[in-house]
């Protein structure tokens, strides 16, 4: 059986005071929640927040590879929540990012845009993903 973040994490719920916080009973939410039970929403948010972004960016990676313009308000909102996520992590799976961006890439150029500015938007961040992820590659091999 799989664990939730509260337990992989080691986090306290945080107590309710009576004070309506939406972030804290979302946190909440998520922290009983396993990886797998994670939706696009929940990642996205996540990835936003800066909030367990291991694991975040893990299942990102994970839709992204289903379905590489998964997004919770627009086309393609999961990749570029993903592209500002916390770099530190992001380095932690280049390798798996890879051949999710070259699918999108490709993918990206025959997609139903519902205008030519998301789709320039969305070629474009998918291009400095990749050239991110080739800078990085080429400085450890030096």
């Amino acid at each position: 059986m799989s664990k939730t973040l509260r337990e992989i994490y080691e986090y306290d719920l945080i107590e309710d005071d009576g004070i309506d916080y939406t972030v804290d009973e979302w946190f909440n939410t998520i922290m009983e929640k396993t990886k797998d039970q994670l939706n696009v929403s929940d990642v996205s948010r996540m990835l936003r927040q800066k909030i367990c972004s291991r694991i975040a960016i893990k299942r990102a990676i994970e839709m992204l590879s289903d379905d590489p313009f998964v997004g919770e308000m627009f086309e393609g909102q999961l990749m570029f929540n993903l592209y500002a996520g916390k770099e530190k992590y992001l380095r932690l799976f280049y390798t798996q990012m890879e051949p999710v961006l070259e699918k999108a890439g490709i993918m990206a150029k025959a997609h139903h845009w519902a205008s030519e500015d998301e789709k320039k938007e969305y070629i474009d961040i998918v291009a400095k993903f990749a050239q991110k992820i080739r800078e990085e590659t080429e400085n450890e091999a030096c």
